[in-house]
């Protein structure tokens, strides 16, 4: 048997080559950047322009905008100095440099993009050291229309592909981009060129979802569903008209003339002044000749649309990992059970993107960045703390009754570490230990004991035990123990 041969009886044991109903499948076999590259850029602007106008695909960015950074992914800094400067830079606007929006702001706009268009570019700037502002660093977003994807083959004695640099290992080391956004190049004075210029990788941080081995960038992530989406758009604006026209009560009125019409003229629909009539509208009344009568036309009415829009949403809500109940905000069919199934499925795969692209494409490097920055200028020590912690917001609970019960039995069983139930609050556990302590301090000073004390007061209500009441007052005051009083003697004749 020649090699052939060989190949052509490997290929049969799969249906998926051998099936006469695939013959006309010919799928593309280049590679992720080729795929990309030549869809990219047209996948971009339909997306974009599907969220500017269709409700759903702008529910859709909203929707992996919302939980995947929600209020902000926090960093949590160990010591005193990084915290305190990392709150100055990150909760103003003089980490954007735009001036408009805090990190957790920022944080969104990439994430928003990133669904949209499949990527985003952060530049790492320097600025001037201000008291808002101290480590003179600013971040600055752009779209992934800033990449010139023209630049291809050796330039400059790189190997560059779509505009990313590339060294041995095939890692980028230099993005090529525009200073101005090519949809706006006509902002250029008179007679200036569109430049883009090379740009050092350790400055910009280029977010982007990896799903194949060796992919540099990303398409929409709208990609799977625009073509569903903008289908339903059309159905819905057929069925829109239909109902227009069924709405439409008009009367005929066929009038006695002495002048006998032939052909298409004699039912010709005119209006009272004579003039042709090609469109419908509510309460017209309509004239054409031919024996004297008056008819009535009220176009009957259509079937429901619904089965066919929900299975519509059903697939775009599937391609964009999301759930059904969250794309179309229909809730009728749902309960606590279905809630918490879909729901659990796309934690799962939202906390992958957490930890899988932002966190470590972007949050963690503006961590390193801001280390780097403030270790330059003396605020600290040239090694980044260990210890320092990207904790993404909490996901709300479906039922928080029942979830939070079975929180604390997990917890007392051992199976979930308390630092990591607090972490699924979006807390850090030692900033909540710090709280608890403090809020705890202000309840003593004031004399209160609240029913939320659990050193007060147990969880039945009651008030805990005087002897584990004294051993509290004795760790918060330090104090010596109380000698424990010695049991009476029995009475004389009592049972021991």
């Amino acid at each position: 048997m020649n090699l052939f041969h060989r190949i052509l009886t490997v290929i049969r044991g799969y249906a998926a080559a051998q099936d006469s109903r695939a013959s006309a499948w010919a799928p593309s076999g280049g590679s992720a950047n080729a795929e990309v590259g030549a869809a990219a850029a047209t996948v971009a602007r339909r997306a974009r322009d599907a969220v500017r106008n269709a409700p759903y695909a702008a529910r859709i960015v909203d929707l992996w905008t919302g939980n995947a950074v929600g209020a902000g992914i926090t960093t949590r800094w160990p010591d005193r100095a990084h915290a305190e400067a990392w709150r100055r830079w990150s909760e103003g606007t003089g980490c954007d440099a735009e001036g408009r929006l805090d990190l957790a702001g920022l944080q969104a706009l990439v994430m928003r993009a990133v669904v949209e268009s499949g990527e985003c570019f952060v530049r790492l700037l320097p600025v001037e050291i201000t008291p808002a502002n101290p480590v003179g660093l600013r971040l600055q977003v752009l779209e992934s229309d800033h990449l010139d994807t023209a630049r291809n083959g050796m330039v400059e004695g790189l190997p560059t592909l779509q505009g990313i640099a590339l060294g041995e290992a095939g890692e980028p080391v230099a993005y090529w981009l525009y200073r101005v956004h090519p949809g706006a190049s006509w902002l250029l004075p008179s007679g200036g060129r569109l430049d883009s210029e090379p740009v050092p990788a350790s400055d910009v941080l280029h977010v982007y979802r990896k799903r194949r081995p060796g992919q540099l960038r990303d398409v929409s992530w709208l990609a799977p569903v625009l073509t569903r989406l903008r289908d339903l758009g059309d159905y819905e604006a057929a069925l829109l008209m239909k109902a227009k026209i069924e709405a439409c009560l008009a009367a005929v009125v066929s009038e006695e003339g002495e002048e006998a019409l032939t052909g298409a003229a004699a039912g010709l629909l005119r209006d009272a002044e004579g003039r042709a009539v090609e469109s419908f509208e509510p309460g017209m009344i309509l004239y054409r000749r031919g024996m004297g009568s008056v008819e009535v036309v009220n176009p009957s009415g259509g079937g429901s649309y619904a089965a066919f829009a929900r299975r519509a949403l059903e697939a775009a809500a599937v391609g964009a990992g999301l759930t059904y109940d969250q794309v179309s905000g229909d809730l009728t069919q749902a309960n606590y059970s279905s809630l918490r199934a879909g729901k659990i499925e796309f934690r799962r795969l939202c906390e992958q993107v957490q930890y899988g692209m932002l966190i470590p494409m972007l949050v963690r490097p503006i961590a390193e960045r801001f280390h780097a920055q403030g270790a330059l200028l003396g605020l600290w020590g040239p090694d980044m703390p260990a210890e320092v912690s990207h904790v993404p917001p909490a996901h709300e609970m479906i039922d928080p009754l029942k979830d939070t019960t079975a929180l604390i039995a997990q917890v007392r069983a051992g199976f979930v570490p308390q630092p990591e139930a607090v972490g699924a609050f979006g807390y850090d556990f030692r900033q909540a230990v710090e709280l608890i302590r403090a809020a705890n301090a202000l309840l003593d000073d004031a004399g209160l004991a609240l029913d939320t004390d659990p050193r007060r007061v147990a969880k039945s209500g009651s008030a805990q035990d005087a002897a584990q009441l004294a051993a509290i007052e004795i760790a918060a005051t330090g104090a010596a123990a109380p000698p424990r009083p010695e049991p009476a003697a029995p009475a004389p004749g009592a049972q021991p």
